[in-house]
């Protein structure tokens, strides 16, 4: 059956960091905690509580199957270090970090600006994603700012309460669009999310590993890897 939808992850597939956003997240922590007089935290004290904040929300992310929002992800944080802070200040700090992600270093993948402007002409275009620190509202924006008006709809897992491969968050692409399993291909990087995901739900799986290479052990592989985005669009004009 021809296919009616693509869907795509964000991080490590729409866009890569260049440089790792946690730099910029601890300078910007650092200097909330400057201007609060917090002096006698190290910059490497709040890597260390970055750090476990990271393996808190992984193994969250990989049991649970959601994501830690940023509030919570700062809270464990500010626990490791002992420290307390007025709720404006942590609600700014949000906004904040999130922000990280517009300083020039999240920049799309090779070539997945003009392949998605040619699907966008055949297929309607989706997005899920499991988000990290910025929430969907953010991820939302960058999407639209390099490739306006090209995707239909976002899913995102701090909005939906439920990350991939849950199978909740690939039925809602079927219901969003009115759509088959196997009118849908889902494109994505890692196979314990992206592609057990899409099986499970029925549809064509594709795992781009340009990024990074998944080796995923114990979980299945796409029906199609590619390296460059450029073969795209011929392995989903070709599913029949």
């Amino acid at each position: 059956m021809p296919i009616k939808v693509v869907t795509f992850d964000f991080w490590g597939t729409l866009y890569r960091n260049t440089v790792s956003l946690k730099h910029e997240r601890k300078d910007r922590i650092r200097a909330v905690f400057d201007r609060c007089g917090i002096t006698h935290i190290s910059d490497e004290q709040i890597y260390k509580a970055m750090e476990n904040s990271w393996l808190l929300w992984d193994d969250i992310w990989r049991k649970e199957q959601r994501t830690l929002p940023v509030a919570e992800f700062l809270g464990q944080v500010f626990g490791e270090l002992k420290i307390q802070l007025p709720e404006w200040v942590i609600d700014e700090l949000c906004h904040t970090l999130q922000e990280a992600v517009f300083t020039g270093n999240t920049v799309p993948t090779d070539h997945i600006v003009e392949v998605v402007a040619e699907l966008s002409r055949s297929y309607k275009l989706g997005i899920i994603s499991d988000t990290g620190v910025s929430s969907g509202k953010y991820l939302g924006r960058l999407i639209e700012r390099d490739h306006p008006g090209k995707f239909s709809f976002g899913l995102y897992s701090d909005e939906l309460g439920m990350s991939k491969p849950a199978p909740g968050v690939f039925q809602k692409v079927l219901d969003i669009n009115g759509c088959k399993a196997d009118e849908v291909v889902h494109v994505g990087d890692l196979k314990h999310t992206d592609v057990l995901g899409a099986k499970q739900a029925g549809m064509y799986s594709v795992r781009y590993s340009g990024v990074r290479d998944d080796i995923g052990e114990g979980f299945p592989e796409a029906d199609w890897v590619i390296t460059d985005y450029r073969d795209l669009t011929e392995i989903i004009r070709g599913i029949r």
